[in-house]
């Protein structure tokens, strides 16, 4: 009986979840596999979308409804409890974005001072695809290998020397820049599921987003936490 109590406990887990958090906080009478089928539909959850996880999910509900009825019918394995489980937690208790992040404190950083050569170079040595530009302890802007592109498609006339300082090109980079917006502020417990839902919706409007800047409550006037890129959600949802 231990394991099947262990697996209805976690199979509970997964339904309270999704009948409360996919109905506004209230709790759906609507029966499971329509709920999970509504859900899927939706395309709100990354791991039910799968359609391999979505397809243990309603083995899940099958095996629920034998054992809850004849408890000594059927008896989940170890493997797909296993898989079950991991699903499970996937779903109720998501890395956030602070997880995940690369802290404040680890960032590679760039003043207004700084010349535009040595920007390009940090880029190059560091691997990071963006430089925040921080002055006074305040994040002014965002460097990347495409601002420089930017500058060009504002002052077309102008000209753009590797002597030439971050701050001279402050109106391509800064936090309201144009003609590409390369981050989002985001709170810091937003799920890296609802994080990667930010990039795609960007895609789908033919926008660009490069990153999100984390702060406590996702507001542009806090201090920031981190930075999150697309590749460092991809790495956590593959694995």
């Amino acid at each position: 009986m231990v394991k099947e109590k262990y697996f209805l406990s976690l199979f509970n887990d997964l339904e309270n979840y999704l009948r409360i958090t996919y109905n506004k906080g209230d709790y759906s009478y609507t029966g499971f596999i329509t709920k999970l089928y509504q859900i899927k539909k939706s395309r709100e959850n990354m791991i039910i979308n799968d359609m391999e996880n979505f397809e243990i999910i309603k083995q899940a509900a099958q095996m629920r409804n034998i054992i809850s009825h004849n408890n000594d019918v059927l008896i989940p394995s170890d493997q797909f409890i296993k898989k079950f489980e991991t699903i499970v937690q996937k779903i109720t208790k998501p890395l956030t974005v602070k997880d995940i992040m690369t802290s404040y404190e680890s960032l590679k950083t760039i003043g207004l001072k700084t010349k535009i050569k040595d920007a390009v170079n940090l880029l190059k040595s560091s691997g990071f695809s963006t430089l925040p530009v921080i002055e006074g302890d305040e994040l002014q802007g965002l460097f990347t290998e495409k601002s420089l592109y930017d500058y060009f498609s504002l002052y077309q006339a102008k000209s753009i020397t590797r002597d030439m300082q971050i701050k001279d090109i402050i109106e391509a980079i800064d936090l309201n820049n144009h003609p590409r917006k390369y981050y989002e502020f985001v709170d810091k417990n937003k799920s890296i599921y609802e994080a990667y839902q930010m990039f795609n919706k960007d895609i789908k409007q033919r926008r660009e987003m490069l990153l999100l800047l984390v702060t406590d409550s996702g507001k542009d006037y806090e201090h920031l936490l981190g930075i999150v890129a697309l590749r460092d959600l991809e790495n956590q949802l593959i694995n």
